[in-house]
């Protein structure tokens, strides 16, 4: 959640590195950023493991519902190719 709490400018960044390093870690995120336009997001590391973790059994899910439609051939049309 964006909140008041969570962002930080650049020169934030630069000069209190550990509080913004700190709040990403506690929070999850710390947004930044410049010229009151939000620029990046620090993730926690444990956040963005997970995070790509599910991404990628997502894509695994994706991968092996192609796969399985790929491979299902309805009985009539396998009996017509068998006995010919």
């Amino acid at each position: 959640m964006n909140t008041n709490l969570d962002t930080f400018s650049i020169t934030d960044l630069r000069h209190k590195t550990n509080i913004v390093l700190r709040n990403a870690k506690n929070k999850g995120v710390s947004y930044l950023f410049r010229h009151s336009k939000a620029e990046a997001a620090l993730v926690d590391i444990a956040y963005l493991n997970a995070l790509q973790k599910t991404y990628e059994d997502y894509l695994d899910t994706l991968e092996f519902d192609q796969t399985v439609r790929l491979k299902r051939i309805p009985l009539k049309e396998h009996l017509k190719k068998t006995r010919k």
